[in-house]
């Protein structure tokens, strides 16, 4: 093989396997699908303390309230939500402050896509969420 060759091989190689891993890392932090229905609910899993979990809802123009409820068995995850972008720890439209699981209100929220996002404040495991709307 040339020289030329084997660099070109070695270069895309490593293109390759760059492009591999951001694609891995990208759509493990994406949204879960849009759920288009009129009640939802998630399940999942959260591996580590710390980590984080986002799901996506679509709000109908008739919605004047939601009611979300987390189950987290033995664990404290807390929930939070927005409006048209994925919430943080720092930005968010509303958040859960009980101690173990969240069962909340959120009142008159804008029709559109909504983020959700189930943080690991201490435990590991799965967890349900359940949405109803009013």
């Amino acid at each position: 093989m040339k020289r030329s060759n084997a660099i070109y091989a070695v270069v895309m190689m490593g293109l390759i396997v760059t492009a591999v891993a951001a694609a891995v890392t990208f759509s493990s932090q994406r949204p879960a699908p849009i759920v288009l229905d009129e009640n939802a609910s998630f399940t999942g899993y959260i591996e580590n303390e710390g980590a984080f979990r986002f799901h996506s809802i679509r709000i109908y123009e008739n919605v004047t309230g939601i009611h979300f409820v987390l189950n987290c068995p033995g664990n404290d995850f807390d929930l939070y939500g927005r409006w048209g972008e994925l919430p943080s720890l720092s930005e968010y439209s509303f958040r859960g402050y009980q101690n173990g699981g969240e069962d909340l209100n959120y009142y008159e929220p804008e029709p559109g896509i909504w983020h959700l996002m189930v943080n690991s404040y201490s435990g590991i495991g799965h967890y349900d969420l359940i949405i109803e709307f009013e």
